[in-house]
């Protein structure tokens, strides 16, 4: 074990755990009491930023503190992809909407997963795909 603290090797092997273990997946067949936890889709403009984890951080530590209270939560994330702003970057940027967007949620998408969360990453949505939208 070394002494020193590499928190890019250490928080990645972790990560590459709870993700194979489907730590954070959430069955819908559980006997535990039902909770539904909901934090705001971040938009797809690019980086998120503090401002994103400052919105997001209640919402993940209240579905932790329910969850070790023995409550079966659902926390999902998404992406608020719909809007003129998108379309406007995209533009402006010489790139199709679409690629833009899904660009963008790629790379949050990653960046979303460094922190640790516990989004059941199966049930992501973003807003402006047709089978998130034909719901709305």
């Amino acid at each position: 074990m070394s002494e020193k603290y590499n928190p890019p090797e250490i928080e990645k092997k972790w990560r590459q755990k709870w993700e194979s273990d489907h730590l954070y997946a959430v069955s819908e067949n559980s006997d535990r009491p039902k909770r539904y936890e909901l934090t705001m889709f971040p938009y797809t403009s690019g980086n998120l930023h503090v401002g994103h984890w400052f919105a997001m951080a209640p919402a993940d530590v209240h579905a932790r503190f329910m969850r070790m209270n023995g409550y079966n939560v659902i926390h999902p994330i998404g992406f608020d992809a719909f809007g003129l702003p998108a379309e406007n970057a995209a533009i402006k940027q010489n790139i199709h909407p679409h690629k833009w967007t899904m660009d963008n949620v790629e790379n949050m998408r990653r960046q979303l997963r460094t922190i640790g969360a516990i989004y059941d990453w199966d049930r992501e949505v973003i807003t402006c795909q047709p089978d998130y939208y034909r719901w709305t």
